[in-house]
């Protein structure tokens, strides 16, 4: 079931983005409801509880409507890193979710894992995951739409031996970016999809130094790939990638300084979109038929 507020919806979308501030759900990634019980992921020091489970649901992480948001971020696949195609063996592998990641800060964002395996026989692969929107107190089990969700990506950054990218989709209400002024993130126009590379080197771990502020309208479920390529000669300890996802740009003090002009995206044709669900849909059921 998917609950979703038309007239409100559609004068948003009549707006112009610099217009639509107030009309941002911020989000709060610290009450997951499923414990992060792990520590160092990928024997780092980030975290350091984290959480390998598949999916990880979060209480009241906004306000819409005078009703709270719940939201649940599941992992979906690995990927080849080639348009939304799956890679169903690779030598990259799901490490997990670090939930209420930079809480020194009080950012409570949410970090998210994986890692190369050291097997270069297939240099190039990643993760596909998920964050999908449910009225608060549904049990996760209604679905809402969000007239406006930004989300400020930071520590895209990557090695001198190691790429990294991070792939947002038009299809899931991908409106506009803007990246930050220290980031030399670049960003590729895919028709439908928007690839943005790193710049293969180091940013700090807690700034939005190495990050993008990813604007979203209207807007359900949204999709991240990220993937990388590893060269050889990597030492092993750095074969873990990392990101993380702010909800309400605590991380930058709550705005936007230091964040280059606004980029807006023109809206997906039909067959992106059906291409776009497609995809998701084959990486869900090979998901549970894993499982099985």
């Amino acid at each position: 079931m998917t609950v979703s507020f038309p007239q409100l919806a559609c004068l948003v979308a009549a707006l112009p983005l610099g217009a639509m501030a107030q009309t941002y759900v911020d989000l709060d990634f610290s009450g997951n409801v499923q414990p992060a019980s792990q520590m160092y992921p990928n024997n780092s020091t980030l975290g350091p509880y984290y959480s390998s489970a598949h999916s990880m649901d979060f209480a009241n992480a906004g306000t819409y409507n005078g009703n709270s948001v719940d939201v649940r971020v599941s992992f979906l696949g690995l990927t080849d890193g080639e348009g939304s195609s799956f890679r169903e063996t690779s030598t990259y592998q799901w490490v997990g979710w670090i939930p209420d990641y930079n809480d020194s800060f009080s950012n409570n964002d949410l970090g998210v894992y994986y890692r190369q395996d050291g097997n270069l026989e297939q240099p190039t692969g990643g993760i596909a995951w998920s964050m999908s929107f449910f009225l608060g107190g549904s049990d996760f089990q209604t679905e809402i739409t969000l007239p406006g969700v930004r989300l400020l990506v930071y520590d895209h950054d990557g090695e001198t031996l190691q790429a990294e990218s991070i792939r947002a989709f038009g299809g899931n209400g991908l409106v506009g970016y803007q990246l930050h002024d220290n980031s030399e993130i670049n960003v590729l126009n895919e028709d439908g999809s928007y690839r943005f590379d790193s710049r293969g080197s180091g940013h700090p771990e807690t700034t939005a130094d190495g990050g993008m502020i990813l604007y979203y309208e209207n807007t359900s479920s949204i999709r991240f790939d990220m993937f990388g390529t590893t060269y050889p000669g990597l030492p092993p300890q750095n074969l873990g990638i990392f990101a993380a996802w702010d909800g309400n740009l605590g991380v930058n003090g709550g705005n936007t300084n230091g964040f280059g002009d606004l980029v807006t995206v023109p809206e997906p044709t039909a067959p992106i979109l059906l291409g776009i669900a497609t995809a998701g849909l084959l990486l869900r059921r090979t998901r549970q038929a894993g499982n099985a």
